[in-house]
């Protein structure tokens, strides 16, 4: 048997390497809410509310909520929002629902129809985001808000068939409180690309980071715009294909004023240096080999700002998918990637594009070195 100090010297090495890096520490503890309030925790993930606003889109009310989702289990998880479920409720009675396309990151549930897209691998976390609208409405406003949907678990069968499982109803009471504020964030997840990186979003295997942002208009001027450079790095092993979601770039200044891709059904043409994945084509030119790092542009627009206050800093939300050129030459549609990004401002520090996460394999031969010097 090894002295306890040599034992003790391996346990502090081992619980280092799985909290900076692995994921079997979370599998065998199981990830927790940990007393937060915005947090609830199922026998198979822990989902959090990470972020709530509301803001102002014409006449209507919009309320806005980011959540994760992070797997608990030692297999994949498959998770699906039932179509429907979901409302806001303020504390003076105001119902918000969703409107079309108002889900994004995960897949829908509608009786047999299961788009089963929203895959979380053992202690993965990934975002979805939810859109909640109140139309224009005379009634007095509250300041707090509570949150209740409805996700489905699903178990993969032989087939690419999927058999449905549990139905999870998850209410947040008191998940935001006053416009344009937003809740604690998320802990962060074990092997968290985005950790101790600015301005970070990771999904699957890429990070994406704002690098700037420039506003463009004043208050004299009819509409006053927001673009955002943000740059991808592919941080997986294989070459990797994204797509720009028409029509899922949207920001919420710090004032709660709505600034959305363009006019409401129109084409997008927002953004710049990304293809664009509509219901009926995918653009797959933007691609990411291993550890390659490439840059995109979206801008995005407050109508009819002329003469009223501007906001001074952002949050902003956008979905990139994951595309696939299948044998046959035919794009393939992926998994969706909700990225949310938040104290965004023109004057923050300007990030470099070879900003990159710590080098996993790295760790890894500093480990083995640790051990040889026992």
């Amino acid at each position: 048997m090894l002295p306890t100090l040599r034992w003790a010297a391996y346990g502090h090495v081992s619980c280092l390497f799985f909290l900076l890096y692995g994921t079997n520490l979370a599998i065998a503890a199981g990830p927790s809410c940990g007393g937060q309030a915005t947090c609830m925790e199922t026998s198979s993930f822990v989902a959090t509310v990470s972020d709530f606003r509301t803001s102002v889109s014409g006449n209507d009310r919009v309320a806005t909520a980011t959540m994760r989702f992070q797997n608990k289990l030692t297999r994949p998880l498959v998770l699906g929002y039932v179509t429907g479920s979901g409302v806001v409720t303020d504390d003076k009675g105001n119902r918000y629902v969703p409107g079309p396309d108002s889900v994004r990151g995960i897949g829908a549930v509608s009786g047999s129809n299961v788009d089963a897209k929203f895959t979380l691998e053992p202690g993965e976390a990934s975002d979805a985001r939810f859109e909640f609208t109140l139309k224009a409405s005379k009634a007095t406003l509250g300041t707090t808000y509570d949150l209740d949907l409805t996700v489905q678990e699903f178990e993969p069968l032989a087939g690419g068939q999927y058999k449905p499982g549990k139905e999870r109803v998850l209410r947040f009471t008191n998940a935001g409180q006053k416009a344009g504020a937003a809740t604690a964030a998320a802990p962060a997840a074990a092997g968290d690309l985005c950790a101790g990186l600015p301005r970070c979003a990771s999904g699957g295997t890429f990070i994406a980071q704002v690098q700037s942002l420039t506003t463009l208009g004043g208050p004299s001027d009819r509409h006053h715009s927001v673009k955002l450079n943000l740059g991808f790095r592919n941080v997986g092993t294989q070459p990797l294909i994204l797509g720009y979601k028409s029509g899922s770039s949207a920001a919420t200044d710090n004032l709660g004023n709505g600034y959305i891709y363009g006019r409401p059904g129109t084409h997008d043409t927002s953004f710049a240096g990304i293809g664009l994945v509509t219901g009926k084509a995918a653009d797959p030119s933007f691609v990411l080999n291993p550890g390659e790092t490439r840059n995109a542009a979206f801008t995005v627009t407050r109508f009819n700002s002329m003469g009223k206050e501007l906001g001074t800093a952002w949050a902003y939300d956008v979905v990139v998918n994951q595309l696939e050129i299948l044998p046959s030459q035919q794009v393939k549609n992926g998994r969706e990637y909700s990225l949310h990004f938040t104290d965004l401002s023109a004057g923050m520090p300007a990030v470099s594009g070879s900003t990159a996460p710590p080098d996993l394999k790295k760790a890894v031969e500093d480990l083995k070195n640790i051990f040889k010097k026992k």
